[in-house]
């Protein structure tokens, strides 16, 4: 635990062990546990800085898992803010297991107004406060996936259903509970679980309710789509071939 009275850090670390509703049933992390972890990793690191009433939506995020975490390992998450824009930031996470990191993240963080969920700046003092880590002045949010393609042979979706233990604080999925419609994917596809390189974009909330997941072999790779049930993607994620 730490003392948030303490002064403001710009590399925040702890540990956590993996526990048995993290794991797959060879005992390696869930993907949506993983990025369970480095959202909490990104909250605790706020508030013990003082941004606990800033409400940061998640925009973008690579994850590249060379090594999975396994079961009751423990895990020393580090994280840190390594760009910013003007109403957005960029935040670097890995979990490193015995001095060896298996996991890397760069997530870009938008600040929103609570009340109207508007992009707004960023607080005057957030870069005093994590200006030493900060190498990327140019962070962008531009999406580049495309929207989902027409059926065709390398196509196939199934449906997904939202539950209510998906949803957050807000009423949408939570991030990373998308990652278990990519647990599906990879399962379907045969494509290995380790080492991977992916990148999720989040373009508009998921209720409660039915959704499709809409997966596609490319050249370099493999995409997924989340759609809702009126036909709003509501994120999509590149896998990159390894």
């Amino acid at each position: 635990m730490h003392d948030t009275s303490a002064d403001t850090v710009a590399i925040w670390t702890d540990t956590r062990r993996v526990r048995l509703g993290d794991v797959d049933p060879d005992g390696r992390a869930w993907l949506d546990a993983i990025t369970g972890f480095v959202q909490d990793a990104a909250a605790d690191h706020s508030d013990h800085n003082g941004f606990a009433g800033t409400t940061w939506v998640v925009r973008r995020l690579e994850l590249r898992c060379d090594r999975l975490p396994r079961h009751r390992e423990v895990l020393t998450v580090g994280t840190w803010c390594s760009g910013v824009g003007p109403r957005w930031a960029e935040r670097t996470t890995t979990l490193t297991v015995d001095g060896v990191v298996g996991v890397t993240a760069v997530a870009v963080w938008v600040n929103v107004d609570p009340t109207t969920g508007a992009p707004t700046a960023l607080p005057a003092n957030f870069t005093a406060v994590y200006g030493a880590t900060i190498t990327n002045t140019k962070v962008r949010v531009r999406l580049e996936h495309g929207e989902p393609p027409e059926p065709g042979p390398q196509d196939d979706r199934f449906a997904w259903q939202v539950r209510r233990s998906d949803l957050d604080l807000i009423g949408h999925v939570n991030n990373a509970r998308y990652w278990s419609a990519v647990e599906e994917v990879l399962a379907m596809r045969g494509l290995p679980r380790e080492p991977i390189s992916a990148t999720i974009e989040f373009r508009a909330g998921l209720a409660r309710g039915p959704a499709t997941v809409v997966h596609s072999v490319r050249d370099a790779g493999t995409d997924i789509w989340v759609v809702d049930e009126r036909g709003t993607t509501a994120a999509s994620i590149r896998i990159a071939s390894t």
